[in-house]
Parts: structure tokens; sequence; C-alpha cells
């Protein structure tokens, strides 16, 4: 490398302070692309636990439903809500509520219906007709 002499000019490029430029929009663009990652990753972790949730849910309101049926149907009634854990079995600080509804629809026939309540979602609803088998 050969010094420069005091009387010579600096040699201008006209690139010159392109590479900052350069760098801060690569920064830019790679900081959006990241964000929008982690957004996505959020909101995917997010439909994952509702998604569970409701799995769950749906869960206990069947075996709950398959409980009732195996009932005498001269015997069933509406109950009230209940909180229940994971597995259906009644919690105090469970996350989930079910609840039983008997309604008599005809002479000889019930609608039951079976009601999971979730957190942060709609509850689900399963409903079933029972005929009491009196003639």
């Amino acid at each position: 490398m050969i010094p420069r002499q005091k009387h010579e000019p600096a040699v201008e490029r006209p690139d010159a302070g392109m590479s900052l430029i350069s760098v801060m929009v690569a920064i830019i663009l790679l900081s959006i692309g990241i964000t929008s990652v982690s957004q996505v990753l959020t909101q995917s972790v997010t439909m994952q636990t509702i998604v569970a949730m409701r799995t769950t849910g749906l869960d206990i309101a069947r075996s709950y439903m398959e409980e009732v049926k195996g009932r005498d149907p001269l015997t069933l009634v509406s109950e009230a809500a209940v909180q229940v854990n994971e597995r259906g079995e009644q919690d105090s600080g469970g996350a989930f509520t079910r609840e039983l509804t008997v309604v008599s629809v005809d002479l000889h026939l019930d609608e039951i219906v079976v009601i999971v309540t979730l957190p942060r979602s709609n509850p689900i609803r399963l409903l079933t007709w029972i005929y009491d088998g009196v003639y």
C-alpha cells in the first residue's frame, strides 16, 4: 500500500457510504422477518392449546354422556353445573364445567344434553334422546 501524499486529493468513489445503507436495509428486513415468524409461532402455540382444551372437553362430554346413557331412564334428572378436571372427575379447582340437562320431549322421550364449558372457548354441547322403555 502506497501512502498518499498530502498534496494529492482524496479519490471520491461514487458508491461511498452504500455499504452502510445496505447493511441497515438488510437488518431492517431481517428484523421484520423475525418478528413475523415469531408472531406466527405464538399464534400457532395458542391455537394448539385451544385445540387441546377442546379435545379434552369433548372427551369429558362423551364419557359423561355414555355414563348417563347407562343409567335407568326413569331416574334421569337435570344436574347443576359442576367443576371437573381433565379426567371428568369432580374437582373444585377444575378448569372445566360440566352440566346435564334433561327435558321431556314427549310422553316417553327425553332429550339429554351434556354441556362442557371450557376456558377461553365456546362450550361443547352433546345431545341425545332417550326412550324410557315404558309402553
